[in-house]
Formats: C-alpha cells, sequence, structure tokens
C-alpha cells in the first residue's frame, strides 16, 4: 500500500478538483493564477467543485454499499450525462469550458475574448475620435458665424 499511497498523495498538486477543493480555504487574494480563477467569479467555481463534490459522494455511496453495489458501473457512467446535460442547466458553456476543458478549446476561447475586447476598444475609440471631429467642427463653424 506504500508505494499506491505516496504516488496518490504526491500526485495531488496536479489534480484540479483537489486544487478547486482547497479553494474553499484560501483567501481569493492568494487563489493561483488559473484560467478559471482569473476569468470567472469565485462563486460560481465554488458551485461548480460542489457538484463535483455531490457526484463524487454519491457515486462512493453506492460503490460501498452492499445492497446498491452492483449498480456502481452505472452510476459512474451517468455522471456522464450529468455533465453533458444537467450541468449546463447552472452554468454558460464557456465557463464549463475555463473548468473542465481541454488546453485547445481553452486557446481558442482566450484567443476569440481578446480579439473581442479589442474589437470593443477599437471601435469606443472611433466614436470618441468622431465625437471629437463633430466637437470641432461645430466649434469651427461657430467661430465661422462670430
Amino acid at each position: 500500500y506504500g508505494v499506491f499511497l505516496f504516488m496518490g498523495l504526491s500526485s495531488l498538486g496536479g489534480i484540479q478538483f483537489w486544487n478547486r477543493i482547497l479553494l474553499f480555504f484560501q483567501q481569493p487574494s492568494k487563489y493561483p493564477k488559473t484560467i478559471y480563477t482569473e476569468h470567472m467569479e469565485k462563486k460560481r467555481i465554488h458551485m461548480y467543485t460542489v457538484f463535483q463534490i455531490l457526484f463524487f459522494s454519491l457515486v462512493f455511496v453506492v460503490q460501498n454499499v452492499k445492497a446498491v453495489a452492483i449498480v456502481f458501473p452505472l452510476m459512474t457512467m451517468l455522471c456522464i450525462p450529468g455533465r453533458l446535460f444537467f450541468l449546463p442547466k447552472f452554468f454558460e458553456q464557456w465557463e464549463l469550458l475555463l473548468l473542465d476543458g481541454e488546453d485547445e478549446p481553452i486557446a481558442e476561447w482566450l484567443e476569440a475574448k481578446e480579439r473581442s475586447v479589442f474589437e470593443y476598444e477599437e471601435s469606443k475609440r472611433m466614436m470618441m475620435m468622431e465625437e471629437s471631429d463633430s466637437t470641432g467642427d461645430e466649434a469651427a463653424a461657430v467661430e465661422q458665424h462670430a
């Protein structure tokens, strides 16, 4: 048992589920810089973690109660439709992507977000320039009439 216990404990730091459980006990200012801590509300991260703890607890209870242990594989399999159909009722797709998505789609989401922020700032800057031009034209017209 010693080798397996050591291997399990030494890998805990790399498991996102464990890291999100630890967030319950940390100050928000001390959260590690991850994609989901930077772009999501802390309440939403905790809500997702609670859902995962509930799913895990349900599967664990079924596994350890002898009378219903036979349905353990079914309960494990039901976690998939739970993720695909149940969780989207509580979370936006982009939140689920950041919390349990793969690296490539997350990178695409980040790129699209940066692009949309850039486009928004660019359009805002253009509107301000147009307003200042129209204000300048009005001032020039007032000077001509005076």
